[in-house]
């Protein structure tokens, strides 16, 4: 066989297109990491020289971005918006005691939705776990505990989803409800059950907690205490539903945070109907939602995103004891989780783009396991699952273009006694 010297031109064309697209490639990642995040410069490990002009910045942003979600840089906190694919679900079981508490851990099938029990699972927490935030990272997760009033920092194996004590459970004041960390993960927040606050803890580099005080009081309408809290994507503005008894006005209260101190500041309160006991925000943080327990209605608000001010829209008709209202990942739909005691339906809405207000979707509501009481979704809003707390089982579907719920082929799924949150874990 004959052999040919290369094509000397060709070869050279190729190589000088390839440095092309790599030098945009390069000014690509520049340009969106100015767009999504400001910060001030300051020298770092990373880049010691911190000038925007130089090949070593534009090379360490690279590389940050392809291994992390966030990471400090210059100074600032960057955080990187990329899909994600759910890998697992965790089911926080409250129990009827010690000895039936627990979380159980789910493998995700990304392509069906179906779900599996990883090996080990429940993964026993005699303290009755009721609900559960896991960090950016997938590694740790932080359980909001009825049965000694305390936070457990647990951790999680992105490989195989087993689950193991990484700390001792910081005990708080006061029940914990339902928990919101801020963006940065600097700080984790905790609703009281019982009292009318907010109870603040700092995380550490390692993920533990340390009790930040005093906690910060609610102003409740009337007596009542805290439901679910709900931050905006950049961290500015926190959202707290507001509970009271039946027949009394209960609302939802807007806090500023400052993010180098973890104080809370009141901005505002709203109110609303009976029991807000859920608040949901739209990821584009245009919209905020507040589900009414008592009245069983749903209050949606147009939010101003440079004050964090609400303003309230017309109502819509909910279900049974609404108690968990969620948005969809690109802010088309809005779910709520009817949990009233011998039925369980899911309330499906479109979301009007320019007021927030709401219209039932054809189909709604949907049918569930007995008092669904969480609700979790994917980023890619493929699948929706909710936690049923009187069947003790977990419920999942597929969502159409249209935000109709199918059943995924073998749920309902059994998952423990008293089941309470559920939440998708995804890397």
């Amino acid at each position: 066989m004959e052999l040919k010297e290369p094509n000397t031109w060709k070869l050279n064309t190729l190589g000088f297109i390839l440095g092309k697209f790599i030098h945009r490639l390069h000014i690509l990642f520049f340009i969106l990491v100015c767009v999504e995040v400001t910060f001030h410069c300051k020298p770092t490990e990373l880049n010691s020289v911190c000038d925007s002009s130089s090949t070593s910045y534009k090379d360490s942003i690279i590389l940050l971005l392809a291994t992390s979600d966030r990471f400090q840089f210059c100074g600032g906190t960057v955080f990187q918006k990329r899909m994600k694919s759910p890998r697992f679900l965790l089911v926080s079981n409250v129990g009827t005691n010690f000895a039936t508490s627990n979380i159980n851990v789910f493998r995700i099938n990304a392509i069906t939705g179906q779900i599996t029990q990883v090996p080990g699972s429940p993964f026993q927490l005699t303290n009755r776990p009721r609900f559960t935030l896991t960090n950016s990272a997938g590694t740790i997760v932080y359980v909001a505990n009825v049965g000694n009033t305390s936070v457990s920092t647990l951790s999680l194996n992105p490989e195989n989803g087993i689950l193991s004590t990484k700390s001792t459970d910081l005990v708080l004041p006061s029940t914990p409800y339902s928990l919101v960390m801020d963006p940065s993960e600097k700080y984790l927040f905790a609703s009281s059950e019982t009292t009318q606050q907010i109870h603040r803890m700092a995380i550490d580099p390692s993920g533990n907690l340390s009790i930040v005080s005093p906690a910060t009081p609610t102003s409740n309408p009337t007596a009542g205490a805290v439901g679910r809290l709900a931050f905006d994507s950049t961290g500015k503005h926190l959202y707290v539903g507001l509970t009271g008894a039946a027949a009394s006005v209960s609302g939802i209260q807007t806090f500023s945070l400052d993010t180098l101190s973890g104080l809370l500041t009141s901005i505002s309160v709203n109110n609303t109907s009976e029991n807000n006991i859920s608040v949901a925000i739209s990821p584009n943080g245009q919209f905020v939602y507040g589900a009414n327990y008592f009245s069983q209605d749903v209050f949606p608000f147009v939010r101003n995103q440079t004050t964090g001010t609400l303003t309230a829209q017309s109502t819509i008709m909910a279900g049974s004891a609404p108690a968990y209202t969620l948005v969809d990942p690109f802010n088309r739909f809005l779910y709520v989780a009817n949990s009233g005691i011998g039925q369980g339906t899911i309330s499906a809405y479109k979301i009007d783009q320019v007021n927030g207000t709401l219209t039932p979707i054809s189909g709604s509501p949907f049918s569930s396991g007995f008092s669904p009481i969480g609700i979790s979704i994917d980023q890619s809003g493929k699948y929706l699952y909710t936690s049923n707390t009187q069947d003790g089982n977990v419920s999942g579907y597929t969502i159409s273009e249209t935000g109709a719920l199918s059943p995924i082929v073998g749920f309902p799924v059994s998952a423990g006694t008293n089941t309470f949150s559920v939440e998708i874990v995804s890397y």
